[in-house]
């Protein structure tokens, strides 16, 4: 199989794959983002097309395409390679001739079970009179058959076990048939299984790289309960990580640099078959933490369309908490004449586009929507409004603060500064929004040794500089077997060193530290001056060397007390002579 993985590669460069999830903006000879596999808000995610890898200096994480593909999709690297294999258009058999084929793993199983669900549900819809009726009543929703068969709606009968036995003899267990929740058990042990959704039309969902992970079903019949039935969580379906419509959407969200923000399926379907197709909605939860990471991976700008409803009013602010806390733009759309944004589009798909394009940044709407519902002729009702805003202005940056203390003074007829006072005094107590965030995880600190050689092995004439000042024994672990090598290549080219040789086995054996290094440097440091690069250098020797020093100390101190309690003065007076040395050496 190393051929298919040098062939992927020579095929597919890091940059490339690593873009189709995050964006990337160049940085020198690398590109950065935001770390896609933590929460932060400066980007410490570094991409280097020089060295084909990834690493990130928040998470530490980092590695090559096919490392990056396994973390973010949560794969095997069996799994990634036939992703990438697919990418390129070879075929993984190919390369597999002469090996045996492994069995087919966990999540494969639950993934063939929806495929194979899907493609039952479609055939209901199409080849049947019930599914017939399914397609009238989705023609008078505005949804047209080429829009049916590319979100590959379907239809589940009303039957007991349409779907148990003719999975079951397609092999798939009965133990993911229960687990995938398209079927359930009253008696398992007496085989009494049935279908869990009957008589209604079936929504697949799909993941990000548009496989299907799950069904929404909607009732068909009146009185039927609940009216939306959806897959539970599974090994595949995470329902805070995925969103309706979004591997149809991704193209056009990275194009447009947007995306809309809806509640249903047919919220999503009909917009997209118009032609707004950077358009998503969450699959059955409100918006959660993994949704916001899945869209600032694609856009930073995020249009909320949700119903008018109070309902649909908190669910708006709750995605304005979470996507704000993200450093999203948030903008919503408020004026569709009480209708949802599938009638709306059907109704008038210009008026549709009119209002997203003109859509109000979210607390100016917020601001609106108070005012509106409040009598502001009156203390009590100007309160209310300030009192719900308190804690969106306590988080602003003073520059927005002061933007939207001045638009509400003005509205409220109230002083700037009792506004002022105000959010001041506010503080913000656990709020709902709160719980769902995610602490950024604490980022690995490189070493000031870490950080002196990085600068040597990407600038190897800079290490003249640590010759003057610097000793092996300055080094420790890792970082001392590359500083040696580094002295050792320098030393035996004397006049004709011209850089590091990398190929050598003692660099060899420490790559992956040297890449992260070399990285990290070409980041932090791509933009410095050879001057600037040299004072930096310089500093950072002096600083290691005072560490260094300060270390000696204490280890002497922690010495000499043993020392003297011990009674052993012959140690004390070696030991007081060695601390005074110390003292006396300069920097």
């Amino acid at each position: 199989m190393a051929d298919l993985v040098d062939e992927i590669k020579n095929r597919l460069g890091v940059v490339e794959v690593v873009s189709q999830y995050v964006q990337l903006k160049k940085a020198g000879r690398s590109y950065k983002a935001c770390c896609p596999f933590h929460s932060e808000k400066s980007p410490s995610f570094v991409v280097s097309p020089e060295k084909q890898i990834w690493h990130c200096f928040g998470c530490n994480k980092g590695g090559d395409l096919f490392s990056f593909v396994q973390e973010f999709e949560s794969i095997g690297f069996t799994e990634a390679l036939e992703l990438m294999a697919e990418r390129c258009g070879l075929k993984v058999e190919d390369y597999r001739k002469t090996t045996k084929r492994v069995n087919k793993s966990e999540k494969d199983e639950f993934y063939n079970c929806h495929e194979l669900a899907s493609q039952l549900f479609e055939e209901q819809l199409h080849n049947t009179n019930d599914g017939k009726k399914v397609l009238e009543y989705l023609d008078k929703r505005g949804v047209n058959l080429d829009t049916v068969k590319d979100f590959r709606l379907g239809f589940s009968p009303d039957e007991y076990d349409f779907l148990y036995p003719k999975l079951l003899k397609k092999g798939i267990s009965k133990n993911v048939l229960i687990k995938s929740g398209l079927v359930s058990a009253k008696n398992l042990a007496a085989d009494s299984v049935y279908d869990k959704f009957r008589g209604r039309l079936i929504f697949p969902i799909f993941d990000y790289l548009g496989k299907i992970c799950g069904f929404g079903g909607r009732a068909l019949k009146s009185g039927q309960m609940p009216k939306y039935l959806n897959s539970p969580e599974n090994v595949i379906y995470n329902k805070s990580k995925v969103l309706y419509g979004f591997s149809h959407a991704k193209g056009k969200i990275k194009e447009k640099d947007q995306i809309i923000l809806v509640e249903g399926y047919f919220d999503v379907i009909l917009p997209f078959q118009e032609g707004v197709e950077n358009i998503v909605a969450t699959s059955g939860t409100a918006l959660t933490p993994g949704h916001v990471k899945l869209i600032k991976r694609l856009t930073k700008n995020v249009i909320t369309c949700f119903d008018a409803d109070s309902a649909g009013f908190e669910a708006t602010k709750r995605a304005y908490n979470l996507m704000s806390d993200s450093d999203l733009k948030v903008k919503s759309v408020g004026n569709l004449e009480g209708k949802d944004p599938a009638d709306f589009v059907l109704n008038d798909l210009d008026a549709f586009q009119k209002e997203v394009d003109s859509a109000s940044d979210f607390i100016d709407y917020y601001i609106s929507r108070l005012i509106s519902e409040n009598n502001i002729d009156d203390f009590e009702g100007q309160m209310k409004v300030v009192d719900e805003l308190l804690p969106i202005f306590k988080k602003l940056g003073s520059i927005q603060k002061d933007h939207y203390i001045r638009n509400l003074s003005n509205r409220l007829g109230m002083k700037e500064a009792s506004l002022y006072d105000a959010v001041e005094k506010f503080e913000v107590i656990g709020t709902y929004y709160e719980e769902q965030r995610n602490p950024d995880v604490q980022a690995k600190k490189h070493t000031l040794a870490e950080i002196i050689c990085g600068i040597c092995l990407e600038y190897p004439s800079k290490f003249e500089i640590c010759l003057e000042r610097l000793e092996p024994n300055d080094f420790s672990d890792d970082i001392k077997r590359v500083y040696n090598t580094m002295f050792e290549q320098y030393n035996s080219a004397r006049q004709d060193f011209s850089g590091w040789d990398f190929s050598a086995k003692e660099f060899a054996n420490s790559k992956s530290v040297i890449n992260v290094l070399q990285i990290y440097t070409e980041s932090n440091y791509g933009e410095f001056s050879q001057d600037n690069l040299d004072k930096e250098l310089e500093n950072l020797i002096r600083r290691l060397k005072s560490e260094n020093r300060e270390r000696k100390l204490r280890n002497l101190q922690l010495e000499i007390q043993e020392s003297e309690k011990s009674g052993d003065k012959e140690k004390l007076i070696e030991l007081l002579k060695k601390q005074q040395k110390i003292l006396s050496e300069t920097n």
